[in-house]
């Protein structure tokens, strides 16, 4: 104000020195300097308008978070149990030889169709003919021993007791005999029915252990069936005969229908997951051991995920195992709460959860990083106009 009144001052003194008392001569330069008196007088008067002039209120500033959220999704199909499998036949067998030794042939490949009772490979029977001889003449040295001994007795000659062992002898010589001969009728694989060979895990010249699988077989039958495995929790939900909808990878994906057709009663030792069997009911295909799908089981017994949700994945704070967290909003006063969730699988980009939200919970999927519980938000986005 001090400035402002010193300005002024200045401004009447310069105009009382140059006003016209009288006539004044010319000078140079005067001219010039009178054109600039109403310059300075506007000058003054508008520096006075703005003094004179309240200052405009300033807007209040805005402390809310601008965030992204959505609307928890309902998932009417959270009960689907969805697993991974493998196709398989029907039955199989797993065919080895009882005896360990060296492949002396192996006579078919995986893919090739087999007859019943057709030789599918060999042992070298060296080994086990010798076995068998030594057996032979173990037969015939006993049948002697009791030859002799046998009129000898009758005539006193020896006790009883030694013609009783010689008789054991033999028998016992005998069922060696026969076990020799068993081995060497399992010294040869042969197909236990029609079927197709699925795999060869040997070949000639090798030397296998005895039981080791040789071959994998179907046995007899031409119908295939998807293996999974189930955990305790599906287990105690899942019953034979429950629809099933398989999508097989080799098929990009197309959908054919099946059913539960076999349970295991045990846990695998390995894995700890039960073992099932889907059957397909009319496949559009024809199906190939070995081939990987998709199965899911419909159970008709609800479980925990009966009133499920889902949300995107990239909503949540922190997991541990199938504990994790979000921040849910407020819609009223658009306040955020810490919330605990209870997760399950994973479906894509969404996650499903079983515990803790509802359909119309609202949840922040961005901008999380900048929240503390009791944050006040500004939703942005496809729900920003959330009143």
């Amino acid at each position: 104000m001090v400035c402002m009144k010193s300005g002024m001052l200045h401004l009447i003194l310069f105009v009382k020195r140059f006003s016209v008392k009288g006539f004044t001569p010319y000078r140079p330069g005067v001219s010039r300097r009178l054109l600039l008196i109403p310059v300075l007088v506007l000058a003054a008067g508008f520096a006075v308008y703005h003094h004179g002039k309240k200052p405009e209120t300033v807007a209040e500033a805005d402390d809310r978070v601008p965030v992204e959220a959505v609307f928890a999704q309902p998932a009417p199909d959270a009960d689907i149990i969805s697993v991974y499998g493998i196709v398989r036949p029907d039955r199989e067998a797993k065919l080895a030889f009882k005896i360990g030794g060296m492949i002396r042939s192996v006579t078919v490949d995986a893919g090739e169709r087999v007859e019943k009772g057709q030789v599918l490979a060999e042992l070298d029977a060296s080994e086990i003919d010798s076995r068998a001889s030594r057996a032979a003449l173990a037969v015939e040295k006993a049948r002697r021993d009791v030859a002799r001994l046998k009129p000898l007795g009758e005539k006193g000659y020896a006790s009883a007791q030694s013609v009783a062992d010689a008789r054991t002898a033999l028998e016992a010589a005998r069922a060696d005999q026969r076990a020799v001969e068993f081995d060497r009728s399992l010294a040869r694989i042969t197909a236990p029915a029609d079927g197709v060979v699925l795999a060869r895990h040997a070949e000639a010249r090798e030397l296998v252990a005895p039981g080791a699988p040789v071959l994998t077989v179907s046995a007899g039958s031409d119908s295939f069936v998807l293996k999974t495995g189930l955990s305790d929790r599906d287990m105690a939900r899942v019953k034979t005969g429950d629809p099933a909808t398989i999508r097989l990878d080799a098929f990009e994906g197309m959908e054919m229908q099946g059913e539960v057709s076999r349970l295991a009663a045990e846990s695998d030792p390995r894995s700890g997951t039960f073992e099932a069997e889907i059957r397909f009911i009319e496949p559009a295909h024809p199906l190939v051991s070995g081939f990987i799908g998709q199965v899911q089981i419909r159970p008709a017994i609800s479980g925990a995920n009966a009133s499920a949700v889902t949300i995107p994945a990239s909503a949540l704070l922190e997991g541990h195992g199938s504990q994790a967290s979000v921040f849910l909003v407020d819609k009223q006063t658009h306040l955020v709460e810490r919330r605990r969730l209870t997760v399950g699988r994973i479906r894509g980009e969404n996650i499903l959860v079983t515990e803790g939200l509802t359909p119309d919970s609202v949840i922040v999927t961005a901008g999380a990083a900048y929240l503390h519980e009791g944050a006040r938000v500004r939703i942005t986005g496809d729900l920003a106009a959330l009143p």
